[in-house]
């Protein structure tokens, strides 16, 4: 019954998607050949359902919503990211942790201001959807973003589940240098995304009121509670969460998390 429902609901979206696919690759494919695709709705209800230890890598991992490819400052192709996605998926599938009601393993592609990667991979699972049937893969983008007030404007909000071939997107994609502003916002939500704000403790000046209530008033809605980069001291990390938490929880914030992957596996 949950399945029909999250299929129904997402049916605008994979259509987008076809579209897309048929504009950019000249593909043609059914809906259900992109079954191992999140649309928004369904990732909605992934991120709900997903703990704090579903994102820390180890034998509990179920998901990473921040990655990079060679698309920007990464170094794995679509293909790898794919290949490794597939294979730890069908790992945890087989060993039985995947009767929670959450998909065996969830990731996203999170270029900086770039989606090419994120289409390049909805084409190759368009292409062998029965490969990637106990995966989920989440078209993401990490947008920086200005708009905040001096003396440090600029921010960066990861951008998931949205249409990566929206054409109203085409000017954000211009690279690390995009001069994006928080005005811009709309048209990620228009696609279908969903925003959640990138490594909260790499910026502490902003954990703070002031600013959640400007990524709320802005369409920010959630927040990298279980950020995973592994250059952060951990009794650092321990002493702002307390704060960055008890925000989270005022001001009604989805949590996500990642790893920030910049090398050839997406595990470190």
């Amino acid at each position: 019954m949950k399945v029909n429902r999250i299929k129904t609901n997402d049916l605008a979206y994979k259509k987008l998607l076809q579209k897309g696919l048929q504009d950019n690759f000249g593909i043609s494919c059914k809906q259900e050949d992109l079954n191992a695709i999140a649309g928004p709705f369904e990732l909605k209800q992934i991120i709900n359902r997903l703990k704090p230890e579903h994102y820390q890598v180890g034998d509990k991992l179920r998901a990473n919503f921040h990655l990079h490819t060679i698309a920007s400052d990464g170094r794995l192709t679509p293909k790898e990211f794919l290949e490794q996605c597939i294979s730890y998926a069908n790992s945890i599938f087989k060993s039985g942790k995947a009767n929670d009601g959450l998909p065996a393993f969830s990731a996203a592609i999170t270029d900086h201001n770039r989606v090419k990667s994120s289409q390049e991979v909805i084409a190759l699972i368009s292409q062998d959807p029965d490969k990637y049937k106990n995966f989920k893969f989440v078209a993401g983008c990490e947008f920086l973003l200005h708009g905040y007030k001096e003396p440090h404007p600029a921010f960066e909000a990861v951008g998931l589940g949205f249409n990566p071939f929206d054409k109203a997107l085409e000017a954000m994609m211009k690279g690390v240098a995009s001069n994006n502003q928080v005005s811009d916002i709309p048209k990620i939500k228009n696609a279908g995304g969903i925003l959640s704000w990138a490594h909260p403790i790499i910026t502490p000046d902003k954990i703070n009121d002031d600013f959640f209530k400007f990524l709320k008033i802005h369409g920010i809605d959630g927040v990298e509670g279980n950020y995973q980069y592994n250059r952060w001291d951990k009794e650092y990390i321990n002493s702002i969460k307390p704060m960055l938490e008890k925000l989270i929880k005022k001001f009604k914030m989805f949590v996500t998390g990642g790893t920030d992957c910049h090398t050839k596996t997406l595990f470190q």
